[in-house]
């Protein structure tokens, strides 16, 4: 199984289901996960906007919508302990066909709906997908899982962008005032024989260089999480005068480019503030260690 975390939804798939779509934010967003022969399990979520937010209500016309009318009928209510409201499943009972199940979360706020692409008689939805599957909610630290790459966010920053390429992932979460990018590459060993790892906190550095322009040399550095010990190099930059009057732009950027060894894994941090960038850096790796 892996842990899939994403927009405060947690998750756990079966190894070979990857995500190949990714849409929205915090409030609303959709995300579709497949293996290598065909769509698995749809996950959709929205925030109402209604004061009198009727969950029972919605759930009846969220499976409606979702089902039709007669298949609707046929959906039960299926109690979880906790969080969740209004709590309903539906199983196909000839597939191939959807299961689908409806749920509000207390914790925050959302409505939440997975449907899984059933083939053939099984409850995969129901046994597998569901007892592990949370809403960790809008905390003060976020977590996030998707592919190989697991990190921890203060809760302020948002996601901003997405690389989620074979071998080289990156996630990018800003606020007014801060900005984030955590980048991890695979296999290190392979990587770092391409090139060095000065050249790596170089290249990171040089996507900024318009803007901003080295402001110190390279030094070396550890990063120490709970169980690792990440060494590497970091450096800074500074804003270019010429872009004084651009307030967005942080006046400095610190990079980690750091070699997690346990896991064979080149992690890149960078961003305006730097110890929010050593806290990330020591939370890359959570769901595999």
């Amino acid at each position: 199984m892996a842990v899939m975390v994403w927009q405060g939804w947690k998750i756990e798939l079966p190894g070979r289901w990857n995500p190949v779509k990714l849409e929205g934010d915090w409030k609303e967003g959709y995300a579709l996960l497949a293996d290598l022969h065909r769509p698995r399990l749809g996950i959709r979520w929205s925030t109402p906007k209604a004061k009198a937010f009727d969950a029972a209500s919605w759930a009846r016309r969220a499976m409606r919508e979702e089902v039709g009318q007669l298949a609707a009928a046929e959906a039960a209510a299926h109690p979880i302990p906790g969080q969740w409201q209004a709590s309903t499943l539906y199983i196909e009972p000839d597939p191939p066909g959807r299961d689908v199940w409806i749920a509000f979360s207390k914790t925050s706020g959302r409505a939440v709906q997975l449907v899984h692409h059933a083939h053939r008689r099984e409850r995969i939805l129901a046994d597998a997908l569901l007892p592990a599957f949370a809403d960790v909610g809008d905390q003060t630290a976020m977590l996030w899982a998707v592919f190989e790459l697991s990190c921890t966010i203060p809760a302020e920053l948002k996601l901003l962008g997405q690389q989620l390429n074979a071998g080289d992932l990156s996630l990018t979460f800003s606020d007014r005032n801060r900005t984030v990018t955590v980048r991890q590459i695979a296999v290190a060993a392979l990587a770092l024989q391409r090139m060095g790892i000065e050249q790596w906190l170089v290249q990171q550095q040089g996507v900024e260089r318009k803007h901003y322009r080295p402001a110190s040399a390279a030094s070396e550095c550890e990063v120490v999480a709970e169980t690792r010990r990440l060494r590497g190099i970091t450096g800074r930059l500074r804003r270019r005068r010429r872009w004084f009057w651009m307030r967005s732009l942080n006046q400095e950027l610190t990079t980690f480019a750091l070699h997690d060894e346990s896991r064979d894994r080149l992690v890149i941090v960078q961003g305006s503030n730097e110890s929010v960038c050593r806290d990330v850096a020591a939370s890359v790796g959570w769901a595999s260690v």
